[in-house]
C-alpha cells in the first residue's frame, strides 16, 4: 500500500506471527493476497522489498483489532489515504514486525467476496468448498496459511502469465478477477 521496503526475513517473520495469531483466536476466515500470495506461491517467502503484507479478511473488525493490539500491534489511522479505517486495518511498522493490511471482506450470498474497500470489485469463490467455506490451505515455516481456491489463475489475472519470473518493476494490478 505504498509504504517503505521491507526485507523478506521480517516480513516472513511478520506473516508467521500473524497467521498464529489467527489461529489462537479461532479465526479461519481470511487468506493471503496481492504480493504476499504471489510470493508465498513462487518463492516460498514473502517478496524481498516489498512494502507490507496483504490480507484479505471477514471476521469483526474490533474482535480482530483488539486480538492484534494485546499483542502489541499498533494501527495506523488516517495515513496513506485510508478514508474508512473500518474497512481496512493497516499497522505501523515497528523494529521487529513489517507493516500489513488487513482488508475487511463480507461473503456474500452467492460466494464472492465483496472487498468493502473497493465496493465494485469482487474475488470470485476463494472456497475450495463452498459448502464447508474451506480455503486451501498450506503449511508454512510450522504454521499454516490460507489461500484463496484457484489460487494460479488468481495470481495469473494480476500479475500476468509471466508472474513466475520476478520483476524489478511494480505490477499493475488487475483486482477484477
Amino acid at each position: 500500500m505504498g509504504g517503505d521496503k521491507t526485507n523478506n526475513v521480517k516480513l516472513n517473520h511478520t506473516l508467521k506471527v500473524i497467521a498464529n495469531i489467527f489461529h489462537e483466536e479461532n479465526i479461519n476466515d481470511w487468506f493471503i493476497f496481492f504480493g504476499t500470495l504471489l510470493g508465498i506461491v513462487r518463492e516460498n517467502s514473502c517478496i524481498q522489498g516489498d512494502d507490507d503484507l496483504d490480507i484479505m479478511i471477514n471476521c469483526d473488525y474490533q474482535q480482530l483489532r483488539s486480538a492484534f493490539e494485546k499483542k502489541g500491534f499498533i494501527f495506523m489511522e488516517g495515513k496513506y489515504g485510508i478514508k474508512n479505517p473500518d474497512t481496512i486495518l493497516k499497522s505501523e511498522p515497528t523494529q521487529e514486525f513489517g507493516s500489513f493490511d488487513f482488508y475487511f471482506c463480507e461473503v456474500d450470498e452467492i460466494q464472492n467476496w465483496n472487498m468493502y474497500w473497493c465496493g465494485h470489485t469482487t474475488i470470485t469463490t476463494p472456497y475450495k468448498d463452498l459448502k464447508q467455506k474451506t480455503l486451501n490451505t498450506k503449511k508454512w515455516r510450522s504454521t499454516i496459511l490460507n489461500l484463496p481456491h484457484n489460487y494460479i489463475n488468481k495470481i495469473i489475472k494480476m500479475y500476468g502469465k509471466n508472474w513466475k519470473t520476478p520483476s524489478n518493476s511494480q505490477s499493475k494490478l488487475n483486482i477484477q478477477i
